[in-house]
C-alpha cells in the first residue's frame, strides 16, 4: 500500500507532540534517536534527517523546521506515490502552487519518486520547496 502525504503529515504531527516533551536544548540526532524510540514511520525519520544539523532550543525551533516541509506535503496530499516528476508538476499547477514550487520540481531529477520524503531529499536546496511560506 502507498503512503499518502497526509498519512506522512499525521505521523509527523505525532512526532512534534513527542518532541514537545523533550528536555532541551536536543539535536538534531536526538530528535532521530527519539522518533526511532516511538517506532515512528520511515518517512518521518527521513523528514528529521533533511533539517540542518544544529541544535535546537525548543519544541517551536523544530516545528518552525517542518513547517516548510509540511505546506509542500498539504499541497500533495492527493499525489498516489510512486510518481514522476512530470505528475508532480502537473500536480502543482492543478493546485496553482507558486511558481517557486513549479520551478522547484522542474530542476529535480526526471525519475520515479517513491514516497513525498524521496521529492523532499532529491529538491532539497534546490529553491523555495520547502521553505516556510
Amino acid at each position: 500500500m502507498q503512503e499518502s502525504a497526509t498519512e506522512v503529515h499525521n505521523a509527523i504531527q505525532k512526532a512534534l507532540q513527542a518532541f514537545q516533551e523533550m528536555k532541551y536544548p536536543v539535536t538534531k540526532w536526538q530528535l532521530i534517536d527519539k522518533a526511532k524510540s516511538l517506532n515512528a514511520r520511515n518517512e518521518v525519520i527521513q523528514a528529521i534527517e533533511n533539517i540542518p544539523d544544529k541544535e535546537y532550543h525548543s519544541s517551536s525551533d523544530v516545528l518552525q523546521e517542518f513547517k516548510g516541509i509540511q505546506n509542500v506535503m498539504q499541497a500533495f496530499r492527493d499525489v498516489k506515490f510512486p510518481a514522476t516528476r512530470s505528475q508532480l508538476i502537473e500536480e502543482a499547477k492543478k493546485l496553482n502552487a507558486r511558481s517557486e514550487v513549479i520551478n522547484v520540481l522542474e530542476s529535480c531529477s526526471d525519475r520515479e519518486y517513491t514516497n513525498f520524503s524521496d521529492v523532499i531529499k532529491e529538491c532539497k536546496g534546490k529553491g523555495e520547496l520547502a521553505k516556510p511560506r
